[in-house]
């Protein structure tokens, strides 16, 4: 049974007729955890968890092939390549075209946002932009910029609750940085690259294109999983006191989640349906690890709260991200390959 703040309505009929699958994995098993397309939708950039390879494909599925592949990636745990994202102005040309890539590295044993261009005569530069806790698992990892075109990205406690209580530890926040990874002068807290805090572990967020509000997917202990809207600099609650029943108590002024899950099915990528020609126009689409369904959350009249529950898809393996393309269509991974909801 899903439990949504104990009051929001859940339904189980899923709505979606089916999928297409538009990458397939050479081999076997290829983990796409994080993909992200290409402005005018003709590319998509996907990376491998474990392998390290980022790679570039059609949604057409006729050319796939290897972009770049990062080095001393950690397979550890939940750990790997773990989010891409393309710069926001991508279409002015190859100087703009940096691949923004979360991932854990095994030497020294942390997480790094690093971004990647390839050059004119061969070859690929490399920044890296920031380090973060890294553990065998709550290493987050998923990046999209903003419509304020700045970068964002969900991270894990380090399963070290206490460390999400901390402004300036980047563990257990939305972050938010400047394209170079510096602090925005905006930021919501002093001397800090985090947007919110309070966090035990995440897999999924996105923005409404409707209202600009950011929501997040959030991976509880055994006993919830939550959907959270994302307040500028307010605390969400984990920290070191926490844990069942008290996942939200930590800290000054905890926010409540909008919704809550109950067994927890691990939420994961998220998405807006926004003309996506499925029958949950203007929902929040999660995934699902735990039980591989795509849930569709209807928003309230102001976009503020959670205020139905249905399964738009079922899936038969676990499901990873969770993307809305250029064009509105709905993609989602597993850990085989990349489909299209229809």
């Amino acid at each position: 049974m899903v439990l949504a703040c104990a009051l929001v309505p859940a339904l189980d009929v899923p709505a979606a007729a089916g999928r297409d699958r538009v990458v397939r994995c050479k081999g076997g098993t290829c983990w796409p955890a994080a993909f992200a397309f290409t402005p005018d939708g003709g590319s998509i950039f996907y990376a491998e968890r474990l392998s390290g390879e980022i790679r570039r494909a059609t949604p057409a599925g006729r050319k796939d092939r290897r972009w770049a592949k990062l080095p001393d990636v950690s397979q550890r745990g939940e750990q790997g390549v773990l989010g891409i994202a393309l710069d926001p102005d991508w279409d002015r040309g190859p100087r703009q075209q940096w691949v923004y890539v979360y991932y854990t590295e095994g030497h020294p044993h942390r997480n790094v946002i690093v971004r990647l261009r390839r050059r004119g005569g061969g070859g690929v530069q490399r920044d890296r932009l920031m380090t973060i806790p890294a553990s065998d698992f709550h290493d987050g990892g998923v990046l999209h910029f903003g419509p304020d075109d700045k970068l964002y990205a969900v991270t894990g406690d380090a399963q070290n609750p206490g460390l999400a209580q901390r402004k300036r530890n980047p563990a257990g926040k939305v972050l938010r940085l400047e394209q170079n990874g510096k602090r925005p002068a905006s930021n919501p807290i002093p001397r800090s690259r985090a947007y919110s805090y309070g966090h035990r572990n995440s897999f999924g967020f996105a923005f409404d294109p409707e209202t600009g509000n950011l929501w997040q997917s959030e991976n509880g202990p055994e006993c919830d999983d939550e959907v959270n809207l994302i307040r500028p600099g307010r605390n969400f609650g984990w920290g070191g006191g926490s844990g069942c029943p008290d996942t939200n108590d930590s800290g000054p002024n905890p926010e409540r989640p909008k919704a809550t899950f109950n067994p927890v099915p691990a939420l994961t990528g998220m998405a807006f349906c926004d003309g996506c020609g499925l029958a949950a126009e203007g929902d929040l689409l999660v995934g699902a690890y735990n039980d591989g369904r795509i849930r569709n959350l209807s928003l309230n009249a102001a976009r503020d709260d959670v205020a139905s529950i249905g399964v738009l898809y079922d899936h038969p393996s676990a499901v990873l991200a969770v993307e809305a393309a250029p064009d509105g269509r709905i993609y989602f991974s597993d850990q085989n390959g990349i489909f299209r909801l229809r």
